[in-house]
């Protein structure tokens, strides 16, 4: 069972019916009283409430009705709730004093019920009978002048002693209150550290809330926790829960209480309290050479293990880190910086695989339960999630789904050694958003490559079409030739060799028609094969919400899927139609009737070219070459059609760069947001900005094995990226060289000639000499380039310290203590995954030491620490 100390929410001061002012029946007999304290916690649970304590004036007989139905409360399937989650109750009084002022005495939530009576003697408080409905008059216990005294009595008696906690009424309602004119000695001498008001806090003043909150002098500087409470008296329950306070415990006493009131700024809230989202519940470790087999949970918001030296504190961090397939630093060359990869290493190795252990680690993640084991044998990994069975899973999974930000010991003083330790203070909180950017990266990758195939497939298309009609137009300008110098034909032949060249052009465009239709005949059936599919899904129909509406909407789904398929079906059976031979068709079909009329027209034409004997050899030319020509057309045709299919090519290839560009600059805004909230929670200590498109070495190392080859000197290679990394990180100049990079990678000097070499206005600004750009197209080919292409210039974060009041240096300039705690300060300001740190304090200098741990008070609401 969890024994962590969590948040309830209470309310301190509750009446019941026994109240002389309260607002509703009367419960006089055991089942009357049995049945109101039902409702009562059924009407606690409907509020929102946790605890509350039963504080009628100098009576406490109604406490036992309200234990005994919170002990009963049963759950939806009428289920005894465990004692965990059944409603806290504290016995107590509100007590009416000589000092004078009213308070609440609030007993542990487990005072045993016989030992009431014992305390309302302590108090020499008169019971009013059980069995009456009312209490007697109230009594002010003008013996008791002060709270000292109040505590005095009570002190003196064993079985009350530390079982107990005093609330003065600190609200501004005159005569029950302790602050008033007059009171602050009482006030400063008062053995309390909380206090309540009758509703919110916002009702009292500043000058109140100054007293409570420790910064009136006169009020001797005494800084109490105050609670909020309803002083529900009515049956409707109309007031309860209406004004509370949450108050963190892991055991309801009355020293609970005493303990929240001296940590208020983390155990008290008057609102609901921030929670982190995504938490390490536990781990367990099935078997350790050193530690054995244990299991531990972790609080929500902060855990410390705490030992001596050698007890196995960062061994447990560790193996939590190893766990979730935390990557520690990069090995460093660096013989003073610690190596934590082949440490943690070691420690698997050595404690671990001698037992086969496995370790397991519990998370939750917006109260999703996860569980990852992994395995020390051979470090594979299954995970779970909620209820499903458990699964193998890759580390980047856990990763992405169970985000850690973790430092081993000293890790903090050597973040500056490398870059890309600082940069993980940017990169951490973002993890997840930034892995889905590079994941969408990696797809719009995947597309360039497909959509540039189709482009390079369209341009040499284009010039194929281009180099086809000019061998047409010279066929073609010889058969008419060919025709006009034949003589001695009849003028029958004549006209009939002449409507060759048209009987040609007429066959090439029906068999473009036909190839057309096959085209659109494959598309249509890949259409049809979807909507089927979707026909055969076996989707059910959700009742709820709106039965009629949904119902509708499906009813139209599927009556338009339908209505596809018997259209695309009906195209399918017309397309089948006309791409069989023409022979099988029927008499009257136009596609049979034209490869009739053709064929009828190509016999009388080859009886034509028999005849002319006296040509014979021309007319065996014209022949051969109109054949040719009609082959060559076809072809042409063709690849008409296809160039029609790759129309959209180089603007599907544009949109889907812009979208990878667009990326690029979504996670370059989401790195820039980072650096200027690491510059707010650091409170200025930490300068952070971005340099975009300033990483410029794996591009120029890319491209010097693109243009490997080319003579082209390093030093001009290396000057193009630095001029694009000098001129502000600029993505134009960088398209710029690409453009002009791609230019060069499609220029074939053979095919193209050498005097149409394409312009470089860029490369040759950059440097670039007329035999640089001959040797680069040379050797870069279209593959190389796109590969070029899609090898983003990164953009770089750059951090520095502040020295002093507006003057910043490198942050690898500060010293160890400067870095670390500006770094701890940033970490407990940033809203992000659990934190695990081993023995912070070891790199902070003593001084910081208090304004960290009130940094913590408010860390542990936005993120786990352990």
């Amino acid at each position: 069972m969890d024994k962590g100390a969590h948040f309830f929410r209470c309310d301190l001061q509750v009446h019941t019916p026994r109240d002389t002012n309260w607002l509703g029946q009367d419960c006089l007999t055991s089942d009357e009283r049995h049945f109101y304290a039902s409702n009562f916690v059924l009407a606690c649970r409907e509020r929102g409430l946790r605890a509350v304590a039963i504080t009628d004036h100098h009576d406490m007989s109604f406490v036992s009705y309200v234990r005994s139905a919170a002990e009963e409360e049963t759950d939806h399937e009428g289920e005894k709730l465990p004692p965990e989650n059944q409603l806290v109750v504290f016995p107590g009084m509100e007590l009416t004093l000589g000092v004078p002022c009213q308070a609440l005495l609030i007993f542990d939530a487990d005072f045993p019920a016989d030992m009431f009576s014992l305390a309302m003697t302590a108090l020499a408080i008169t019971p009013s009978p059980v069995d009456e409905a009312k209490i007697a008059e109230v009594r002010r216990l003008d013996s008791i002048q002060s709270l000292r005294q109040l505590k005095s009595k009570l002190d003196e008696h064993q079985y009350l002693r530390n079982k107990y906690i005093i609330f003065p009424n600190v609200g501004e309602n005159g005569d029950f209150s302790l602050i008033r004119k007059g009171f602050p000695g009482k006030y400063v001498e008062m053995p309390c550290d909380g206090g309540y008001v009758d509703g919110d806090l916002s009702r009292l003043g500043e000058g109140t809330r100054n007293i409570i909150a420790g910064l009136a002098r006169e009020w001797g500087h005494k800084r109490i926790a105050c609670f909020q409470t309803s002083d529900n008296r009515r049956e409707d329950h109309q007031d309860l829960g209406r004004s509370t306070s949450w108050i963190k415990w892991a055991i309801p006493t009355a020293e609970a209480l005493r303990q929240a009131c001296l940590a208020q700024e983390s155990r008290v809230s008057q609102e609901e309290p921030l929670l982190p989202s995504v938490i390490i519940t536990g781990i367990s470790v099935s078997n350790c050479s050193f530690l054995g087999p244990f299991d531990l949970e972790f609080n929500p918001q902060y855990s410390a293990l705490i030992g001596g030296r050698g007890t196995g504190k960062s061994t447990i961090l560790e193996y939590l880190r190893w766990a979730l397939c935390d990557q520690p630093p990069p090995e460093m060359e660096e013989i003073s910086v610690p190596n934590y990869l082949a440490r943690r290493k070691r420690l698997i190795d050595q404690t671990l695989k001698p037992v086969d252990a496995s370790v397991e680690v519990r998370f939750q993640v917006n109260g999703v339960p996860h569980t990852v084991r992994r395995s020390s044998n051979d470090g594979t990994l299954l995970m779970k999630i909620a209820a499903e069975e458990m699964r193998s899973c890759s580390e980047d999974e856990v990763r992405s789904l169970l985000p850690i930000q973790a430092y081993s010991q000293k890790q903090l003083s050597d973040v500056s050694v490398r870059v890309e330790e600082v940069a993980r203070f940017v990169t951490a909180p973002i993890r997840a958003e930034l892995n889905d950017i590079e994941r969408q990266l990696e797809d719009k990758a995947e597309r360039i490559k497909e959509t540039y195939s189709a482009v390079r497939r369209r341009r040499a298309l284009l010039r194929t079409l281009e180099e086809r009609q000019l061998f047409e137009k010279s066929l073609s300008e010889q058969a008419e030739t060919l025709r006009t110098s034949l003589t001695g034909l009849s003028e029958e032949d004549r006209l009939l060799l002449g409507r060759g060249r048209l009987f040609s052009e007429a066959d090439q465009a029906v068999e473009s028609w036909r190839d057309g239709i096959g085209r659109i005949g494959a598309e249509v059936e890949s259409l049809r094969s979807t909507v089927t599919s979707f026909l055969s899904r076996a989707d059910s129909l959700p009742d709820e919400p709106e039965e009629d509406i949904l119902k509708e909407i499906y009813d139209d789904y599927q009556s338009l899927l339908s209505d596809a398929r018997i259209s695309l079906e009906n195209i399918l059976s017309r397309v089948e139609g006309i791409v069989v031979p023409p022979e099988t068709l029927d008499e009257s079909n136009p596609w049979r009737r034209w490869t009739e009329t053709l064929a009828s027209f190509r016999n009388a034409y080859d009886s034509a070219v028999q005849r002319s004997s006296t040509h014979r050899e021309k007319m065996d030319q014209l022949k051969s070459i109109e054949e040719n020509l009609l082959a060559h057309t076809r072809e042409t045709a063709r690849v008409k059609e296809e160039l029609i299919s790759l129309n959209k090519a180089e603007e599907s290839h544009q949109a889907e760069r812009e979208s990878w560009e667009r990326l690029i600059g979504e996670r370059d805004d989401a790195l820039e947001e980072q650096c200027r909230k690491l510059t707010e929670d650091s409170g200025d200590a930490i300068r952070a900005h971005v340099e975009r498109y300033a990483e410029v070495e794996e591009f120029v190392n890319l491209l010097k094995q693109a243009i490997s080859g080319s003579r082209v000197p390093s030093n001009k290679i290396e000057a193009v990226g630095d001029t694009i990394s000098n001129e502000g990180g600029s993505f134009a100049l960088w398209q710029a060289v690409l453009a002009d990079l791609e230019k060069l990678a499609e220029f074939d000097a053979e095919r193209d000639g050498v005097n149409h070499k394409p312009e470089t206005p860029i490369l040759t600004r950059l440097g670039m000499t007329t035999a640089n750009l001959d040797g680069i197209g040379r050797v870069l080919d279209p593959d190389d380039w796109l590969a070029l292409s899609l090898a983003p210039v990164m953009s770089k974060t750059v951090f520095e310290y502040r020295a002093r009041e507006h003057e910043y240096i490198p942050f690898h300039n500060a010293s160890a203590g400067q870095q670390a705690t500006a770094l701890l300060k940033t970490l407990l300001n940033q809203q992000g995954p659990p934190l695990i740190i081993d023995q912070p304090e070891e790199d902070l200098d003593n001084p910081v030491l208090l304004e960290i741990v009130q940094r913590v008070w408010k860390s542990k609401q936005k993120r786990q620490i352990v």
